[in-house]
């Protein structure tokens, strides 16, 4: 008996896909960049749940049970494959959720459970759930209803995962691909690349894996890993597979990327989840998007040159809801998403509605350390915010945040009126909107870590915060590429021919170069 022989459900009958990404593995100096595409398998709304799941569903206890019972955090992708599952088997779901930072995937997979064969329960923390409930954690079933574990991680799972490798090792004989020198894939519970370590290794592929931590290290010790590895060999070796752990390929660990915790996104994940749909492929920024962020840096590095192979563990979107999902949330849920999700009116968010008692807003527009400033559109606290926020967003150092602040103000002065105007509101929402995350300085007297993340916050909820956050961004961009200290990065060596070359010196046209200091006059001016 062989691995594609063990007791499945047959919902992955054919091998995702893999696309290779030829310019971006120029870019980064690879000599080959492939993609594993499990965001394309058909079951399940695809994803590297649908794996583990065909083969732990096909067995005891759960193959039988009119119920089952699973947790995870109220975005989970592991329970919107569970509501999936139990819908396409005709079972009922008891779905336990621990809350995390919202954001628009959180709130399609959410939509996506709460809209199935499902009953939810809400606690406020994994400790709350875990001191609440230890059925779900420290037992096979709660209340007779038999449990999945958090992400399906049991050895039936791992052995459905190691059929991937076999599945690769397949699709590199077929010279779909050339064999990888490394995969790198997320870590999250440890089953996927427990089985894929195992099932490599059974296929005799000569590679190894990268697997980048976005959760706890508690739950990510090498030590765990082994022990999945183990269990899943021998649950292989118990149903006639000659299945031997010590063959399984090497696995490095990287905890580089973890940032502030699971479930939230960080400054390197969101990059990465851009450059991935700039390629076409779908990405999300707690998993997928920490583990590519993870094969950037190392690329960047020279740490990896050969042939990469990343692995997208991702599920497709977007995912069906019926209109009344939000009926079926726990009241205490439904009033963390009410809190979470209300959306100031576009002239509350620019004004910076939310704004303090009278006294903490004395306390917050007072204090500013004199600077010299000669801006003609920008007042000097408008320019601190902005060289506050360029070290965040520029990726430029050196280049001192006041000097971007002055491109800015030079850019704006032949501005409309109104463009002007929108730029003072983002620039004091900015400032003074640290309140909407319970933050009592002000954003010029953050902490640079803590300006990062409150900028982060505004990008994750979404709406016009969303935008306020790109429009800031853009404006320290803009600043920052004016200035030739930017210009190394991006590889531009400056204008040619010379601002003031020779040949130019009395030439016919000299008297049509602006004087050094002229901006373009406004419409409708003498």
């Amino acid at each position: 008996m062989g691995l594609a022989d063990i007791p499945s459900l047959g919902w992955v009958r054919a091998p995702s896909p893999v696309t290779r990404l030829e310019r971006l593995a120029a870019h980064l100096g690879l000599r080959a960049l492939d993609v594993k595409r499990d965001d394309l398998l058909d079951a399940l709304h695809g994803g590297n749940k649908a794996r583990k799941l065909d083969v732990v569903l096909a067995c005891a206890p759960w193959r039988d049970a009119p119920r089952l019972a699973s947790l995870g955090a109220i975005g989970s992708g592991h329970l919107a494959a569970c509501t999936a599952a139990a819908q396409a088997l005709g079972k009922t779901l008891d779905a336990h959720l621990f809350f995390e930072p919202l954001s628009d995937g959180v709130l399609e997979n959410l939509a996506f459970v709460a809209s199935g064969p499902t009953t939810l329960h809400a606690y406020a923390s994994r400790l709350e759930l875990a001191l609440g409930r230890p059925g779900l954690v420290l037992s096979s079933s709660l209340d007779g209803v038999p449990v999945l574990p958090p992400g399906g991680t049991l050895p039936a799972a791992v052995a459905g995962v190691a059929r991937a490798g076999l599945e690769l090792a397949e699709q590199v004989r077929a010279g779909v691909l050339e064999p990888p020198d490394v995969i790198y894939c997320a870590l999250g519970t440890g089953g996927t690349v427990a089985g894929l370590a195992l099932g490599l290794g059974l296929a005799g592929l000569r590679t190894r894996l990268c697997a980048v931590a976005t959760v706890e290290r508690v739950f990510t010790s090498a030590r765990r890993l082994r022990r999945l590895v183990a269990a899943g060999a021998a649950w292989l070796r118990s149903h006639g597979v000659d299945a031997d752990e010590g063959k399984a390929v090497p696995v490095r660990l990287v905890r580089s990327q973890l940032g502030a915790g699971y479930g939230v996104a960080s400054a390197q994940s969101l990059a990465a989840v851009e450059v991935l749909r700039a390629e076409g492929v779908p990405g999300e920024p707690v998993y997928t998007g920490k583990a590519f962020a993870a094969l950037l840096a190392d690329a960047a590095a020279g740490r990896e040159k050969g042939r990469v192979l990343f692995w997208n563990t991702v599920r497709r979107g977007p995912l069906p809801s019926a209109p009344d999902w939000r009926s079926k949330l726990p009241p205490r849920l439904g009033r963390y998403l009410d809190r979470a999700t209300t959306r100031p009116s576009r002239r509350l968010v620019l004004v910076g509605g939310a704004a303090a008692l009278s006294a903490a807003v004395v306390a917050r527009v007072t204090g500013y350390h004199p600077i010299a400033w000669a801006g003609e559109v920008l007042a000097p606290w408008e320019a601190q915010v902005l060289a506050a926020a360029a070290p965040v967003l520029s990726g430029v150092p050196a280049l001192d945040g006041l000097t971007v602040a002055a491109n800015v103000d030079r850019f704006l002065v032949p501005m409309p009126a109104s463009m002007k105007l929108e730029v003072h509101q983002l620039l004091g929402l900015v400032e003074h909107g640290t309140g909407l995350g319970l933050r009592l300085r002000r954003f010029t007297r953050l902490a640079p870590d803590a300006r990062e993340a409150f900028l982060l916050s505004l990008h994750a909820r979404g709406g016009l915060l969303a935008q306020a956050f790109r429009g800031l961004r853009d404006l320290v961009l803009m600043g920052t590429y004016q200035h030739e200290k930017s210009w190394d990065g991006l590889g531009y060596r400056g204008p040619l021919p010379p601002l003031v070359a020779p040949e130019m010196v009395n030439a016919r046209w000299e008297s049509l170069r602006a004087a050094p200091g002229a901006v373009p006059k406004q419409k409708g001016a003498p």
